[in-house]
């Protein structure tokens, strides 16, 4: 099995006191394992989103605040970074495509909000047939802090994956 670390959504406007602590261990995270992909969904939102329709959600939409954060800017490359205006990035054709091309068959996933983003990438890539593994401690949630955290938690352990 060939392993790709997804960091999802970790920008500046998710940081927060519930969801500080994140970017310093995923770094850990990276710099302990070397994963043979890394990955990195950005939530850049948009006038016509279903967040802004539905939602009147209007943040995130311009940097500094779409930015992903200083301390993971190390492993941004030209072609790691997924665009998405959705909660998970599989909406992003040129996802799945670079982990077919990378020979990826098990995502190991850290990020933001355990409970919104991170568990919507957990159904995507369990329904396409990745073996999902997610980083508890990698994980936080920035709108319901550790209460949403952790269902998440056990949505996914429950159903979709291993949480290590």
């Amino acid at each position: 099995m060939k392993q790709g670390l997804l960091i999802v959504d970790v920008q500046n406007y998710s940081i927060n006191k519930n969801t500080q602590h994140v970017p310093g261990l995923i770094k850990k995270l990276i710099e302990k394992n070397h994963f043979p992909v890394i990955m990195f969904s950005q939530f850049i939102n948009t006038p016509n989103s279903q967040f802004v329709r539905q939602l009147n959600f209007t943040g995130c939409m311009r940097p500094p605040y779409s930015n992903i954060v200083d301390e993971l800017r190390p492993w941004v490359k030209r072609d790691n970074v997924f665009i998405k205006n959705t909660f998970s990035v599989f909406a992003n054709s040129g996802f799945e495509r670079y982990l077919q091309e990378k020979k990826v068959d098990e995502l190991v996933i850290a990020g933001l909000d355990t409970d919104y983003c991170v568990l919507a990438d957990c159904f995507n890539a369990f329904d396409k047939g990745y073996k999902v593994t997610v980083v508890a401690d990698c994980c936080a949630s920035f709108t319901s802090g550790d209460a949403g955290h952790q269902v998440a938690l056990e949505i996914i352990k429950d159903n979709l994956g291993t949480i290590i």
